[in-house]
């Protein structure tokens, strides 16, 4: 049974890279010629700061979890989370698990390295600090919407003219998307309350005798995160600025590399909802859906179709190179004993 399930996990995520490639390759070979020219133009100087604004959105991204570990008294050295998160990042395009996966592989790193006592703790570390993330990403996203409504309803697919009633219909269920992520993120910290439903109570009362004592961890864990509201706030604005909106900057450096004339909220509206299409679990890294989204709005924002998919391309190739790099901190790092021993059961 556990051959089926791994062959089954190892054919879904087969199957994930196929439709990624599929939809990378049906994006960029419409219209290559111009993909190609807009490449050949490219001043390659601008790759630079592009790198780097990269490498310093995922330091950002480390800081954060390196701050939210030590509210349950996790204390990570700021190269040390670095460390792993880059680690994270790699794992989350090279197992079945994607996003999830890279984060099953932060939360065993981590409980290596903390007290046994503190492992739960360690683990739901990783799960705040993605909390923390879709909660800057949705609510920013949210924000946009009212005054990007006119740029998306002149969104078309392909050779299909725009269609506002289509266009309201997709604005209005990302809007409920990120209402709903909210939500339910904000349930976590209302943990108590729901306790109290009749029926959740019910179950907790079936299987206090294997559960107490995990539940009663976690929610000790959520209630010191709950009082550190303040901190919350601060990271999530701390997101929202330094990681999320700092993810618009080195697609601009590509766009400039291009020479192309381009409007700033044009941009911060693709690359923000691109990003949230790629939280799809369908795609390897969000890679496919994220290109196809980004370049569809960039295209509606006046953005030729050519220069678009050029700098998406580079933003892309840029990103794997970044998370793949990740691979070296693994290989390098001394503390990785027990990822390695959860990626040997996970084959």
């Amino acid at each position: 049974m556990a051959m089926a399930e791994k062959f089954k996990s190892r054919l879904f995520f087969f199957f994930k890279l196929a439709l990624a490639a599929a939809v990378v390759w049906v994006l960029f070979s419409r219209g290559k010629r111009e993909v190609i020219e807009s490449l050949r133009t490219f001043d390659c100087r601008y790759l630079i700061p592009a790198f780097f604004f990269t490498a310093l959105q995922i330091f950002f991204s480390s800081w954060r979890w390196q701050l939210l570990a030590a509210v349950p008294g996790i204390k990570l050295g700021t190269g040390e989370a670095f460390s792993l998160t880059m680690q994270g990042n790699f794992f989350s395009l090279v197992i079945p698990g994607g996003a999830i996966g890279g984060d099953v592989v932060k939360m065993a790193v981590v409980c290596k390295r903390v007290p046994s006592g503190n492992r739960m703790e360690g683990a739901f570390t990783v799960l705040m600090d993605r909390i923390v993330g879709m909660i800057s990403l949705f609510s920013l996203a949210l924000l946009l919407l009212v005054p990007a409504r006119e740029l998306l309803l002149k969104v078309h697919f392909g050779k299909l003219p725009a269609d506002p009633v289509v266009n309201t219909l997709l604005m209005w269920g990302l809007a409920l998307l990120c209402i709903g992520g909210l939500g339910a993120s904000a349930i976590i910290f209302f943990h108590r309350i729901l306790f109290r439903l009749p029926l959740i109570s019910f179950l907790l009362e079936k299987t206090r005798k294997f559960t107490s004592a995990p539940i009663a961890r976690l929610t000790a864990a959520t209630d010191a995160y709950a009082c550190s509201w303040h901190l919350l706030t601060a990271m999530v604005l701390m997101t929202t600025v330094c990681v999320h909106l700092l993810a618009v900057v080195p697609f601009c450096f590509l766009l400039w590399g291009l020479g192309v004339k381009f409007s700033l909220f044009t941009v911060v509206t693709a690359v923000v909802i691109g990003n949230i299409a790629g939280l799809i679990p369908l795609f390897p890294g969000g890679i496919g859906i994220r290109d196809l989204v980004t370049v569809t709005i960039l295209s509606a924002g006046a953005v030729a179709a050519g220069d678009a998919k050029t700098a998406q391309l580079l933003a892309t190739a840029i990103m794997l190179v970044a998370y793949l790099s990740g691979g070296l901190f693994f290989i390098l790092d001394s503390g990785t004993k027990k990822a390695k021993e959860v990626l040997k059961d996970g084959q």
